[in-house]
């Protein structure tokens, strides 16, 4: 039986080998010069599309260890757990947390038309949806922040 750490060794050999190809035709395969002296690789629309490639990737793999990793700990911790608190509960309320800041955020997100370069952008989705990130990522940031200053000061291991 494959352990999960080989199948890891193997797909990050396979990503940095397809990593040094893409990067090696982007940079050593041929440049046009469309103004000037300027050039320009002929072979960035491959390293961009490697690109989206990549961050999909790592998104789904993010999305999709954590929902496992939630379901697999709603029936408790497996090994030993330090903190006392059964890992399906850190699961939820987790999740609970980040849908939470997503809904809030999204509900006082601003759709008032911004003045670019170009003119005026006024599409209310995208905009609403910017705001939401934005400001979810800072009630984010902040949550994190008082948790990590809660369990340095060690209140959860005096409570058991």
């Amino acid at each position: 039986m494959v352990k999960s750490h080989q199948i890891s060794n193997w797909v990050f050999i396979a990503l940095f080998i397809a990593s040094i190809v893409v990067f090696g035709i982007f940079y050593l395969v041929g440049f046009d010069n469309p103004v000037g002296d300027y050039n320009a690789p002929e072979n960035t629309d491959l390293l961009i599309k490697y690109m989206y490639f990549m961050t999909a990737l790592c998104i789904v793999a993010a999305v999709g260890f954590a929902i496992y990793n939630g379901i697999s700990s709603v029936g408790g911790p497996k090994g030993v757990n330090i903190s006392g608190v059964p890992g399906g509960v850190i699961s939820i309320v987790s999740w609970s947390i980040f849908v939470i800041a997503l809904v809030v955020s999204y509900s006082i997100a601003s759709d008032a038309p911004v003045k670019t370069g170009d003119g005026v952008y006024d599409d209310a989705f995208w905009l609403k949806m910017t705001d939401m990130f934005i400001y979810a990522i800072y009630a984010l940031m902040v949550v994190a922040s008082l948790g990590l200053i809660v369990n340095l000061t060690g209140i959860f291991k005096k409570l058991s």
